[in-house]
Order: C-alpha cells, then sequence, then structure tokens
C-alpha cells in the first residue's frame, strides 16, 4: 500500500486540479452567454440576407455580380474556423477532420486549395495531420468584432474578382444550443451558394408564404444586389465566427466540469485509500505496543 504521506500529497494535488477546472468552467458558462446571445442575434440576420439574395438572383432577369460569378473551380480557398486554445474536449479535431475531408475533396478533383486557419489550433492541428496551412489568424474567435471579420474576408473578396479564387468554402461550428453543437461546412463564394439545410428552409418558406418571382422592385434587383451581396458574405463569414465561438465556450464548459467530476471522484478515492493505510499503520503500531508489553511482563 501507497506510503500515507504520498497519498495525502497527492490528494492535496487532485484537490487543487478541482479548483482550477471549477473556476474555468465558471469562466466558460460566463462568457458562452455572451457569445450565445450574440451567435443567436447575427444568425438569423445572416440567414435571411443569404436567402435575399438567392431569391433576387432567380427573378428572371440578367443579373450579373463579380462575387456571384460561377466558373469552373481550379483555385478553392479554405477557411477553417477553431478555437485559439485547448481543454475544450474534441471540440478543435472534430472540425479540423472534416476540413481534412474538404480539402482533400477539392484536391481529388484537381483544384488547388489554399488553407487559411482562423486560430492556433487549426493551423497546428492541420500540420499535425500532414496538412499545409497557408495563413493564420488568431486571437479573434474568443470574442468576434466585425472589424477582424472584414480583415480576414475583404482580401478574399478581392481575390475572387480579380479571378484568382474561384470558389471560398468555409468549415466551422453550427451552434444550435448550449448542449447542440457540430462542425459544419458552407460555400461563401460564389455568393448565393446555400447549404442544404437553408434550401429547405427557403423551399418550405416559399411554400408556406407564397413567396414569388414576379414581384415589382423599387430599387432595381440589379441595385439591390449591388449593396446585399458583399455584405452578406461579410455578415455569413462574421456569423460562422460567433458561432464557433459560442461552441468553443460551450465545449470547454462541459470539458471542465467532466474534469472537475473526474478530479472530486478521486480526491474521495484517494482519502479512502489514505483513510486505510493511516488506520492499518495505527493496528500495527497497537499490535507492536502490545507485543512488547506482553515480552516483558
Amino acid at each position: 500500500m501507497a506510503n500515507a504521506r504520498e497519498l495525502l500529497k497527492r490528494k492535496k494535488s487532485v484537490s487543487s486540479t478541482a479548483k482550477i477546472t471549477r473556476t474555468m468552467e465558471l469562466v466558460a458558462s460566463a462568457k458562452m452567454k455572451k457569445a450565445q446571445d450574440a451567435a443567436a442575434a447575427s444568425r438569423p440576420y445572416a440567414e435571411g440576407l443569404t436567402n435575399l439574395v438567392a431569391r433576387l438572383s432567380g427573378t428572371g432577369s440578367e443579373i450579373t455580380h463579380p462575387l456571384m460569378e460561377k466558373r469552373e473551380v481550379k483555385n478553392v480557398v479554405v477557411l477553417v474556423v477553431t478555437s485559439d486554445r485547448g481543454l475544450c474536449g474534441a471540440f478543435n479535431s472534430n472540425i479540423v477532420r472534416d476540413a481534412m475531408k474538404c480539402i482533400g475533396a477539392h484536391e481529388a478533383a484537381g483544384s488547388k486549395v489554399t488553407v487559411i486557419a482562423v486560430a492556433k489550433k487549426a493551423a497546428s492541428t492541420i500540420r499535425f495531420f500532414g496538412g499545409n496551412v497557408d495563413a493564420t489568424h488568431s486571437g479573434i474567435v474568443d470574442a468576434p468584432r466585425y472589424e477582424q471579420a472584414q480583415e480576414i474576408i475583404e482580401p478574399i473578396m478581392e481575390q475572387y474578382i480579380a479571378g484568382d479564387v474561384d470558389q471560398v468554402d468555409i468549415v466551422y461550428t453550427r451552434f444550435e444550443t448550449a448542449a447542440r453543437q457540430y462542425p459544419a461546412s458552407m460555400t461563401l463564394l460564389p455568393a448565393g451558394s446555400t447549404d442544404e439545410t437553408n434550401e429547405e428552409k427557403k423551399t418550405e418558406e416559399d411554400s408556406t408564404t407564397g413567396w414569388a418571382s414576379d414581384f415589382m422592385y423599387n430599387p432595381s434587383p440589379e441595385q439591390l444586389l449591388e449593396a446585399l451581396i458583399p455584405q452578406t458574405v461579410r455578415t455569413t463569414f462574421f456569423s460562422t465566427l460567433l458561432q464557433t465561438s459560442a461552441g468553443e465556450h460551450a465545449a470547454r464548459r462541459v470539458a471542465m466540469k467532466n474534469a472537475t467530476d473526474a478530479a472530486s471522484d478521486l480526491a474521495k478515492l484517494l482519502n479512502r485509500i489514505y483513510n486505510r493505510a493511516r488506520q492499518t499503520k495505527i493496528t500495527q503500531e497497537i499490535a507492536e505496543i502490545v507485543g512488547a508489553v506482553e515480552a516483558m511482563a
């Protein structure tokens, strides 16, 4: 049986760890509430803009915009959004796993892929799996700001307009509730592309609200799209950052709660072992005293 002093030292160490993880859990809970509110407020607006652009582009008129131009996909940019820190379970690895599948699919199709990591963990994990990272942006996902999103997406939009990039995909965390968030991917450019979920929502809304494409627009659809499309791309990208931020804090809260529970269970186990060792030692000392007394009698 382990030495009682060693057991006591280990029990104190485990208890200290439990206090740290408990504190981290409380901090993550506070951050998650703020990030959750921001993500919940941004997503309907971003999805509404995306659906509006898709509907306007289907009005039947010859509408062209550089960000909506679809061409043969030769050069692809893949944005991978994770967290800058660990201690959040499988949050980062799940996103990177989906990102590697997306990158592999484009490379299998013969496209040149440029990977932009939005967070340190995305860059380090992709490199760990043998992938290449062309650019890294850090210090953003913990508390995203719209200005930071613009600094990342504006150069990519300019490259797309110039014809240097043919498609832009993003892999991120879609935040539903504090208990449900999962990796997701979508196409940012060409604009007007909607994922399967948004397409189903749009179709359902069209059937229930009677949306038709023969409305008269003022200003014209061309003028609306000229202003809406760049804003849609920026807002959608910013929404993915907010959702990933909320998902990170939710995942860290769960991970730290599990760590705290495990540390508490281990501390109880060590306490039982320590008490047993202490009792054994006391019994042994009593037996030695009794034996010595009998020998002297």
